[in-house]
């Protein structure tokens, strides 16, 4: 009987992973990228918003601040004189006797280059003050008061026109005043017919412009017509 040599048995190789080519790592990558860029913007656009806030709460500020510019011209100046101290200029005080109405700014950019050049020129008053300056740098510039720096930051400057073409008496028609009349609430009397007329009293009308400066560069104008 004939016998085969026996032949060796083939070696199976082990079942190797199939060859990686890094495409889950490119997808962690680039979701990696696009969360770092998310959180960037989220970063900034919570910056922007802060910003914001804070410029809007300083704008605040200055426009409430300037209801005290509002309040010393018309208690310190306005009340505490009479008409006839109101025909001619005083500078010393921030007044002008007559309103420029033809170069008058129609927006708050063209005010702000009308104070800063004709008003208050920079330079002549000093931007932050301790005291109460109402003090003309020249004969026909520095028209202001300003009050002294509140804890804010805030400083308000102030300048009063009274709303007539020229200086002069008001009762004066080539003045050009603008005026209004009301009845008078310390003398009534009959309103049938016949009756003696309610007498009128004559008001005069005045603009007070505040400026007030705060952090930031914060700029704010208020404007206020009062009758007097």
């Amino acid at each position: 009987m004939l016998s085969h040599p026996s032949r060796p048995l083939p070696s199976r190789k082990p079942n190797l992973p199939a060859a990686q080519r890094g495409v889950v790592l490119m997808v962690s990558l680039i979701i990696l990228v696009a969360l770092t860029l998310g959180g960037l913007a989220l970063v900034r656009s919570v910056g922007t918003t802060n910003i914001i806030a804070g410029n809007l709460a300083f704008q605040q500020s200055a426009t409430h601040a300037s209801q005290g510019g509002i309040e010393d011209g018309i208690s310190t100046f306005l009340e505490a004189n009479d008409l006839s101290f109101f025909q001619t200029d005083n500078y010393t005080q921030g007044f002008s006797a007559s309103a420029p109405f033809a170069t008058d700014p129609v927006n708050a950019a063209a005010w702000d280059t009308y104070w800063r050049t004709v008003i208050d020129p920079p330079g002549q008053v000093a931007a932050t003050v301790a005291v109460k300056t109402c003090s003309p740098a020249c004969a026909n510039c520095g028209r202001v008061c300003r009050l002294p720096t509140d804890g804010a930051g805030n400083t308000v400057s102030y300048t009063i026109h009274r709303l007539c073409q020229t200086a002069g008496d008001p009762m004066q028609v080539s003045t050009g005043c603008a005026s209004g009349a009301q009845k008078s609430s310390l003398v009534g009397a009959s309103l049938a017919a016949g009756a003696v007329t309610l007498p009128m009293i004559v008001q005069y009308y005045y603009r007070i412009t505040t400026r007030t400066v705060g952090p930031r560069n914060t700029v704010s104008y208020v404007q206020t017509i009062v009758a007097l």
